[in-house]
């Protein structure tokens, strides 16, 4: 099970390879509200995308109260991550469904090390300067 976020399907989208197209075939992609919110905030996002974004299995998104919880406890780890409120609902989102999360997002993916947990692709960890 793998969450993408909304940076990854944009480089999809824009042609740039990932490996979104490999995970969808082996029916391994999951989403969320929070990236689909913000790819429909996107503009030029084509039709029969949006139509069969919201055909993926949906993870359950996290209350705001619950992402304001996640940041408390995590706090020394989040803040001055480089992350925003939607980055976090995604890394919890992923993170309760014991999901692996596909980023291109640097600061994403340094978190996403940093709490302990492997990327879906696999990719080297970069050190943060």
């Amino acid at each position: 099970m793998i969450l993408v976020d909304t940076n990854t399907w944009i480089h999809f989208l824009n042609g740039r390879k990932t490996r979104v197209a490999e995970y969808l075939k082996a029916q391994r992609v999951r989403t969320c509200d929070v990236v689909i919110g913000e790819l429909n905030l996107g503009s030029g996002l084509p039709d029969a995308f949006r139509v069969d974004l919201l055909k993926l299995p949906k993870l359950p998104s996290p209350s705001a109260r619950d992402t304001v919880h996640f940041i408390d406890r995590h706090r020394q780890t989040v803040g001055g991550a480089g992350v925003g409120w939607a980055d976090v609902q995604v890394i919890i989102t992923a993170e309760k469904a014991g999901a692996l999360l596909y980023t291109e997002d640097e600061a994403m993916r340094e978190l996403w090390l940093d709490l302990g947990h492997r990327l879906a692709d696999g990719g080297p960890r970069k050190t943060r300067l």
